[in-house]
């Protein structure tokens, strides 16, 4: 495992995380889980819970809504803080600036860092 986490934040390998096709299936994620988390949102609403519920034929009620809302926030914190790891990486690739200090130290500890801040908050939420 920390074989691959040395691949994975690499600035000089195809299989790390700053190439674009990785940008763009986290992108891809992302979209769908905030999707998600809106039909949700909607779905627990006072107003508009019974339109979602109708919609999705009983599927999505408003307990289920607020429960699925509340647990697509962990995924979607995981995805977005990867997102934002791999855009910085890439824009820092793009300008000529490959210290491996930044690519091997900062970044990674930074997105770890700002993960677990995020869950931490997650958590109280729970």
């Amino acid at each position: 495992m920390v074989a691959m986490s040395k691949k994975a934040f690499s600035p000089n390998l195809k299989e790390s995380i700053y190439t674009p096709s990785f940008q763009r299936s986290t992108a891809w994620f992302l979209l769908v889980l905030a999707l998600f988390e809106g039909i949700t949102g909607f779905g627990a609403g006072p107003q508009t819970s019974t339109t979602i519920s109708d919609l999705t034929f009983g599927l999505l009620n408003r307990g289920n809504s607020l429960q699925l809302h509340i647990l697509l926030i962990g995924p979607l914190i995981f995805f977005f803080v990867l997102h934002s790891a791999s855009g910085i990486g890439s824009m820092l690739l793009r300008r000529g600036i490959k210290n491996w200090l930044i690519f091997k130290i900062i970044i990674p500890s930074l997105t770890i860092g700002i993960y677990i801040i995020g869950i931490y908050l997650y958590v109280l939420l729970l």
